[in-house]
This record gives structure tokens, C-alpha cells and sequence, in this order.
């Protein structure tokens, strides 16, 4: 009895054993029939997008950084395009730093980045601070040579700075303002960034104030007053023009921007604060911006720098120093005065850009 219970039981589990086995075979055939109909959609879908399994890749001979504080400034944007414009016609690739990631670097942790990444050479926004300073002599010590841009960082190791000179930038803001001079004009007020750790807005400034006594203008009679403006943000740059509309009794007669930020923001702060035509505006560099308030008689002059000579110089000067070990110093950038008399050349160039 206890024999017939024994294989009555066993039948039972072999039945369960089969039918188990039988349910994995189902569903390992099944996964395989749904991997192979997803590798045939797959296949085909790449057939369609004619794409090969063979990517042709850009090989370059060197990799260059180019590192600003500012990512989304057009000033720079621009700098940078005629960088990697240059960069392409002799196998180098300059990389943005910085640019679409997620995280936001300062300008001194990218600098980090391009020492540890071992790239070829750094195009840097230079500024006097320690921690730079100290950065560009790193980068030195590792071999690799960096080249500054706009702003210099004069007692570090870099090899040559690119540029324009601050004492001749400030000579013609001086010239441009003594053709707004009149026998009304009391007050010029010049916006400087607060956050600027270099000499150039005060070589800027003391050739202002120098062409103006050398141009004839009454110092009696005109005062020329600075205002910080918080240059971190747009939001904050707007901010501190504001307060300034805002104070109706100081407003100044003369108005000087020395970057694109803030001249982006005076326009915009003069059209909202009905201040058109209340003061005369002198701004810096050529944006699709400042070329529309200087059309519109907004702004009465701006001073613009060749910003796709400037890309240019900081590639072929790392490319020199790289080939023969020697560069120049310093390589001076041009500059050109837009006013309402040749504004519609430089919108013109600008549409022409912008279709090509």
C-alpha cells in the first residue's frame, strides 16, 4: 500500500516537472523570436537612415581649449567661431570648454579641466587673480602653452596675448565723446564691471579723460563719474543699469559701455524708462542689438573689435609656438567705429552672415 502511494506521488511531480519544462522551452523560444524580430527592425531601420556600421570621423593634429567666463555672451561666440574657423584649415579642433553640459564650471575649474584633459594648448578670458595666475603657470609647467585673449594675465607664463590696447580703446571712446560735447554737457558716467580683477577699465578710463583735456574739453565744466555694474548675469547687469535710470536727478549727459553686456542692457533700459533721446550712448561692439539702437538713433556710436580676427590670432599664435618654440608677445586686434552713417554696411554683413 505504502509502495503504490510512493510511485502515485511520483507520477504527480513528473507531470509537474514536464509541464514546467515545457513552459521555460515556451518562453526562451518566444524571447529568442522577439529578439530576432527586433534585430531585423533594428537592421532596417538603420538601412533606411542609410547609416553604415562604418562612422567616418574629423581626425585633427592637435586639440586646442578655448575657455571664457561668459558662455553665452556674442561676443565670444563669436571669437570662438573664428577660432574654429582657423582651427579647421590647419587640422586643429578648438573646443568650446564649458559649453552644453549640464553643470555650470567657473572659468578657473575649466582651466582644470583642460590642464588634466592634457590638450595641446588653451586660448583663456585672462584676468590678474591669483588663482588664475597660477592656473596659466600649471599649464606651463605640464607643456602646454596658453595664449590670452582680450583681457590679459601680464605676470603669469603664458605666451602671447591677444588683444587690443586699452590706452588706444579708451583714446577713441574720448575722441567719440567730444563730438557730444556741448555747452549743456555736465556729466559722463562710464559703467565698469565690478567684477573685472585687471587694469584695463582704468587705462580705459585715464586715456578718456586724458584725450578729453587734450581735445580742448572744459574739466570745469565736466565732471566723469563710474558706476559697478555687476556683470555675473544678464539679469544682474539689467539690475544694476536699472537702479541707475531709476535715479532720475544723477542721470548722467554721456553714457560709456565698455562690453556688449552692458550695452544690451542701457538700450534696453532707455527705450523702457523713456530716456530716448535724453542722453547720448556710446557702446561696445557689434551685435545684432546694438546695430538695430544704433539704426534707431539710440545709441550714438559703438566701438566694435574684429572679433573673427581675434579667434584667428589665438589659433595661429598657438600653432607658432608650437611649431617654433618662439611667438610675439602681444598681437594687436583691430577696431572700427560704428555710427548711423555706416550701421546699414554692418547690417547688411551681418544678414549675409547669418544666410551663410
Amino acid at each position: 500500500m505504502a509502495k503504490d502511494k510512493r510511485k502515485h506521488i511520483g507520477g504527480k511531480v513528473s507531470k509537474k516537472d514536464k509541464a514546467l519544462t515545457l513552459l521555460l522551452l515556451s518562453v526562451s523560444i518566444i524571447m529568442v523570436l522577439v529578439t530576432a524580430l527586433s534585430l531585423i527592425y533594428f537592421r532596417s531601420q538603420v538601412t533606411s537612415m542609410n547609416i553604415t556600421q562604418d562612422v567616418d570621423y574629423d581626425e585633427y593634429d592637435r586639440h586646442y581649449a578655448f575657455i571664457s567666463q561668459d558662455l553665452d555672451d556674442a561676443f565670444w561666440n563669436t571669437v570662438y567661431e573664428g577660432a574654429k574657423e582657423e582651427g579647421n584649415k590647419s587640422e586643429v579642433y578648438v573646443e568650446r570648454l564649458g559649453k552644453n553640459l549640464a553643470v555650470t564650471y567657473t572659468k578657473q575649474e575649466l582651466m582644470e579641466i583642460a590642464i588634466d584633459s592634457c590638450v595641446d594648448g588653451i586660448i583663456l578670458e585672462g584676468d590678474e587673480s591669483e588663482e588664475t595666475l597660477e592656473l596659466v603657470d600649471k599649464a606651463t609647467q605640464q607643456g602646454i602653452p596658453v595664449v590670452t585673449v582680450l583681457r590679459d594675465c601680464l605676470s603669469s607664463g603664458r605666451k602671447s596675448y591677444i588683444g587690443v590696447s586699452n590706452y588706444n580703446l579708451g583714446g577713441e571712446y574720448g575722441k567719440q565723446i567730444m563730438k557730444l560735447i556741448d555747452k549743456d554737457t555736465q556729466k559722463i558716467l562710464i559703467l565698469m564691471n565690478m567684477n573685472a580683477q585687471d587694469s584695463s577699465q582704468n587705462i580705459i578710463f585715464g586715456a578718456i579723460q586724458e584725450t578729453l583735456e587734450k581735445e580742448g574739453a572744459d574739466m570745469k565744466q565736466i565732471t566723469i563719474e563710474t558706476a559697478a555694474v555687476n556683470n555675473d548675469s544678464a539679469f544682474s547687469a539689467e539690475e544694476s543699469i536699472r537702479d541707475i535710470f531709476l535715479d532720475t536727478k544723477n542721470l548722467p549727459d554721456i553714457m560709456i559701455c565698455l562690453n556688449e553686456l552692458n550695452t544690451t542692457s542701457v538700450y534696453q533700459a532707455a527705450v523702457d524708462y523713456n530716456k530716448v533721446g535724453s542722453m547720448d550712448i556710446i557702446g561696445y561692439y557689434c551685435s545684432e542689438t546694438t546695430l538695430k539702437a544704433i539704426d534707431r538713433d539710440v545709441i550714438q556710436a559703438s566701438i566694435s573689435v574684429d572679433t573673427n580676427q581675434m579667434g584667428k590670432y589665438c589659433v595661429d599664435a598657438l600653432d607658432e609656438y608650437i611649431t617654433t618654440g618662439h611667438v610675439s608677445e602681444y598681437l594687436s586686434v583691430d577696431i572700427s567705429l560704428i555710427t548711423h552713417e555706416n550701421v546699414a554696411d554692418y547690417i547688411i554683413k551681418e544678414d549675409e552672415d547669418e544666410e551663410n
